[in-house]
């Protein structure tokens, strides 16, 4: 009797799906969209062009005004001085403000608040402090600046925008001194959210800079463009975090981020017998490897898991905020915004990471293998074969019950459509988003997982993200309901680093490269290639000129399913060569791992030329080009290490 007792119990535990295969698995999604009351305009990823770059900032119309002159912000309120020497002041109620009458002014050109007190100038560059009274402000005169068309206040400081420059204003005594401290834009109006001062100039363009021991380095942040950004600014305040501004139509309006708001991190872990792997896709164009170091370092010392065990993977959106250095872009694409880049993306992953771990449960995992034909080889004209590894891999995760919980899936194809009108400057993720939410709506899934594969040089067929996501996820879900098999075994991981040797440029090719690029100003390509020749220059002479392409190889083993993720941007050809390291297993192949640092080409793409092969490695600021034989270095190193 007991032994039938325990045959049958076995058989019931069968046929329910009990998960007896040791597996426990948590997945968790953060979102990354920048908080508009942290980060007013980002830069973003992924085009070297237009020349006058792709910005997120948008302005919201608020309310018509009286026709003011100067706007500041002080103890919850906006205050104003109108072409009528009136002084007005408004407090937010819901979406508008109630403007009322506070008195009389001088009238005034710039306006800013700072220690319980106005500073004001005018058109004659008098500068005017005022102190709150009874009947509105009691205004003195402090001196005359210049000709002064903006204020500002930071860190007990004034800041003044006198023609070409920043001036600096320290206050002693009831008295102002004055000092030049830096070039700047030819600002109009200026504002501080307490962090950094922030100016918008007469072409409207608008800018942000902290003032430091060197002076100010100023970064662009936003341009009309007459689609997402239609509004001639004139004023400027910030308040309760959030940046208004006064158009030449007299309207005040509210900034924010022209947003789809799909952005995000999203973790799955996975764990059998102690040891963790966690695999994340993150809504970004590209990072350093020193962002992937430190998220990993703090979940390492957080929850104990290894940094090889933790596998990053950018989605490669061409649509979210700089997130890397492009340091021979223009100069908004130079460095990721550090608000957004330490306080959103880097604490994002790591919660997400954390919040995956924290929430393992019993586990059955399933693989599977379909087909998609969202893209195509872009560069095929060079290639009569027209490459594209079209591969759709799938990993189903079900609980205890065998009932669904998480999809991962995973194929190579650049999200860079529709680069036109709005969606051209709408922060998105592109068709992997899409894709996500029809994979959840459609299979019940808690949370489907996007990961990049090998399409460095795939984009795809249509130039509707929808339409591209909507057929990857159709093609997602037939593998699902074709059957998949089941993953056992234990888990094991690994990173290696493979050393690729470049040539880079004598000093003497680089400048005859530069001469022949130079004087074609408003010539994206030939700017790109003037300052790519100027920062190699720069680094012989620092002696920091590097002749290896460092490449990142992670293997992580989930029982009889290997996931290998490289880093850069390899192209097509690398998933099916890796795959065929290990021919008849389970071997799924992802790019933009780690570091996105250059592309990944073959030798056909180095012969002819082509983006991948040569002007890319310009546009990532690498020192030169790798060998034709690339493609072997790395499948052989990887053959070799076997893991």
């Amino acid at each position: 009797m007991k032994m039938r007792f325990i045959t049958g119990l076995a058989l019931l535990f069968s046929t329910t799906g009990f998960a007896q295969n040791g597996f426990k698995t948590g997945t968790a999604t953060v979102h990354i969209d920048p908080d508009t009351n942290a980060v007013y305009s980002a830069a973003l990823a992924g085009y070297g062009v237009p020349r006058e770059g792709r910005f997120s900032l948008t302005w919201q119309p608020v309310q018509p005004l009286a026709d003011i002159t100067a706007l500041t912000s002080a103890n919850g309120r906006l205050y104003a001085a109108t072409s009528r020497g009136e002084w007005i002041t408004a407090a937010p109620a819901a979406d508008t403000f109630q403007w009322k009458a506070a008195g009389k002014t001088p009238v005034l050109k710039a306006l800013t608040a700072m220690n319980g007190k106005f500073y004001a100038a005018d058109a004659a560059g008098e500068i005017f402090e005022g102190a709150p009274c009874k009947t509105g402000v009691r205004w003195k005169k402090r001196g005359n600046a210049g000709p002064v068309t903006a204020l500002a206040y930071l860190n007990g400081k004034l800041y003044a925008s006198v023609g070409n420059t920043l001036t600096e204003g320290t206050i002693t005594a009831g008295k102002i001194s004055w000092r030049t401290l830096d070039n700047a834009p030819a600002f109009i109006s200026m504002t501080s959210n307490g962090r950094e001062l922030y100016g918008a100039n007469s072409g409207d363009s608008l800018w942000t800079g902290v003032p430091g021991p060197k002076g100010v380095t100023w970064r662009q942040i936003g341009r009309k463009n007459d689609i997402t950004y239609k509004v001639a600014v004139r004023q400027m305040a910030v308040l309760g975090h959030v940046l208004y501004a006064a158009d030449d139509a007299n309207v005040l309006h509210k900034g924010s981020h022209k947003t789809m708001n799909n952005l995000t991190a999203r973790a799955l872990a996975i764990s059998r017998n102690g040891k963790t792997a966690v695999i994340v896709g993150i809504d970004v164009c590209g990072f350093n490897a020193t962002l992937g170091t430190a998220v990993k370092e703090a979940v390492s010392k957080s929850r104990n898991i290894p940094p090889s065990a933790i596998l990053l993977n950018a989605s490669h959106t061409h649509f979210a905020p700089v997130t890397q250095t492009w340091i021979t872009w223009g100069d908004f694409y130079h460095f990721p915004d550090s608000n957004y880049l330490n306080k959103v993306v880097k604490p994002g992953i790591v919660r997400a990471i954390e919040e995956a771990v924290d929430n393992l449960s019993p586990s059955n995992l399933y693989f599977g293998r379909g087909f998609t034909n969202i893209g195509h080889n872009r560069r095929a004209g060079a290639n009569a074969e027209k490459p594209y590894d079209n591969v759709v891999d799938v990993l189903k995760v079900t609980d205890a019950q065998d009932k669904l919980k998480n999809v991962l899936f995973l194929t190579g194809c650049h999200p860079v459509f529709k680069n036109a009108d709005e969606e051209s400057f709408t922060l998105s993720a592109n068709y992997p988003a899409v894709a996500r939410k029809l994979v959840e709506e459609r299979t019940g899934s808690d949370n489907a997982v996007f990961i990049q594969g090998c399409g460095g040089d795939i984009n795809p067929r249509s130039a509707d993200h929808r339409e591209t996501g909507a057929e990857l996820a159709a093609d997602v879900i037939h593998v699902l309901d074709a059957g998949l098999q089941r993953i056992e075994g234990d888990i094991s991981f690994f990173m290696d680093t493979v050393n690729i040797p470049v040539q880079p440029w004598s000093v003497d090719s680089i400048v005859r490269f530069r001469t022949a690029n130079e004087g074609k100003p408003g010539d994206v390509e030939a700017e790109k290639n003037v300052r790519w020749a100027n920062l190699m220059l720069q680094r012989y002479k620092n002696n920091t000129v590097e002749n290896i392409l460092p490449e990142y190889v992670q293997t992580i083993n989930i029982g009889d399913w290997k996931f290998v993720g490289i880093s850069r941007e390899a192209v097509t050809e690398y998933g099916k060569g890796i795959r065929g390291i290990w021919p008849g297993k389970r071997v799924s192949v992802a790019a933009y791992c780690n570091d996105v640092a250059s592309y990944l080409p073959v030798a056909w793409h180095i012969r002819a030329g082509v983006y991948e092969g040569f002007g890319s490695f310009l546009w990532y600021g690498q020192p030169g080009i790798p060998p034709l034989d690339v493609y072997e270095r790395l499948i052989e190193s990887i053959r070799a290490k076997n893991r």
